[in-house]
């Protein structure tokens, strides 16, 4: 039985891109949202190009390369769209991020979510999604349950909140998706309420969605 829960839907093709330094950027969730979920923002960087992401103190930062590979701060070995970055910290600071390639462009999802861990780290970690038509857990580093799933068309599935009080965040990141009766296609995001069980259906072949409970 399908339950009708308080949601918003962001559209795409509202999405607002700003120019900063050699790279356009899009603001998908801000601090505004009044969420553990604090920024989502995607960066498309030019060939060579460069971008500072600054995260509050007591944040757990997710980047998630959708395209190419970007080198981070200081380290030296490039991350790519088969991997995850996370940063967690207690302070606030930055991260300076740079497209690898100087023949390509890059794009990145950047993920800041509230945290109460006391501890300061950074780990790289493998994304492989080699299961069609389930959700495989992102990251066991963060506080929040995080998944992807990649789906045939036409696929079901519900997902079963493991904290029922949680929001749920939601990214198509490619084709399209039926969210309890929302129509959501590439990189439309959707954050719902007070809800326990989420049903969704995939509409496209290879179609790419990002959960968080948050």
């Amino acid at each position: 039985m399908l339950v009708q829960s308080a949601s918003k839907i962001i559209k795409a093709d509202l999405s607002v891109w700003k120019k900063k330094e050699s790279c356009v950027v899009n603001t998908m969730v801000s601090e505004q949202e009044n969420l553990n979920l604090r920024n989502v923002v995607e960066t498309v960087f030019d060939e060579g190009g460069r971008y500072h992401f600054t995260y509050q103190r007591d944040s757990s930062v997710l980047i998630i390369v959708l395209y190419g590979e970007i080198l981070i701060n200081d380290f030296k070995k490039p991350i790519t769209s088969e991997q995850v970055f996370i940063v967690q910290s207690k302070e606030s600071h930055f991260l300076t991020l740079k497209n690898n390639l100087a023949d390509e462009k890059a794009d990145i999802l950047i993920l800041e979510l509230k945290s109460k861990r006391p501890d300061h780290f950074f780990s790289v970690e493998e994304v492989n999604i080699r299961d069609q038509n389930t959700l495989i857990p992102i990251s066991n580093q963060l506080e929040y349950p995080n998944f992807i799933g990649l789906y045939e068309g036409r696929q079901e599935q519900e997902y079963s909140l493991y904290h029922p009080k949680n929001t749920l965040f939601g990214l198509v990141l490619n084709g399209a998706f039926e969210f309890q009766n929302m129509l959501l296609e590439a990189r439309d995001a959707v954050i719902i309420k007070e809800i326990e069980i989420l049903e969704f259906e995939a509409l496209s072949e290879n179609a790419l969605l990002l959960l968080l409970e948050v």
